[in-house]
Order: structure tokens, then sequence, then C-alpha cells
């Protein structure tokens, strides 16, 4: 098993601790929000994790906060990212709202 480097995690703690990103994007909860997808730019739980994985890695490319090597390109979605700006731009075309299958 890899794990996330020093460097990535300090980057990555740094995106986290950003307004939003500490609770999961899709149910809201606080715990175990330590998965990311980084197509999306987004955090979420470990529930959330196992639904994201589902869609396939053309939709959602899951990656473990702790558990996985971070690449530079990466670590660039998810500070471009994030899930205010996520919620914004569903809200932004009224899809926020919409079950998360659809959204």
């Amino acid at each position: 098993m890899s794990s996330c480097t020093p460097a990535a995690k300090k980057i990555l703690d740094a995106i986290m601790a950003e307004k939003g990103n500490n609770r999961c994007i899709d149910c809201g909860s606080k715990l175990s929000v330590d998965w990311a997808s980084v197509n999306l730019g987004v955090f979420f739980c470990i529930d959330c994790s196992g639904r994201h994985r589902s869609f396939g890695v053309h939709i959602s490319f899951v990656r473990s906060v702790t558990m996985d090597k971070w690449d530079d390109k990466q670590l660039a979605f998810m500070k471009a990212g994030g899930n205010k700006l996520c919620k914004e731009f569903l809200k932004e075309h009224d899809s926020y709202d919409f079950p998360q299958a659809q959204r």
C-alpha cells in the first residue's frame, strides 16, 4: 500500500481546512472526510466514497487523502476546486437539489 507523502499531505490538509471542505460534499457529514474526487475537486466521507467509486473513474476519480499517493497535477485539481465552489456551480446551474445520481 502506498501512502501520501508528507509534502502532499501538508497541501491537502491546507485545502481541507478551507471553508466547506471539512464536510462531505454529498451527505454533509464531518466524520471521516478523508476521501476526494480528483477530477471533481471535492471531498467526501468514507460512506460516500463507495458511491463515487461505483460511478467509475471517468466520472469520479477517487483518492484517499491519507493512503494514496498524489501527484502535482492531482493536487492542482484539488487546489482549483473545493466543496464550496462545486456547490456554487451546482446551485448556479439549478442542479444542487437534484438527487446525487442526477447531478
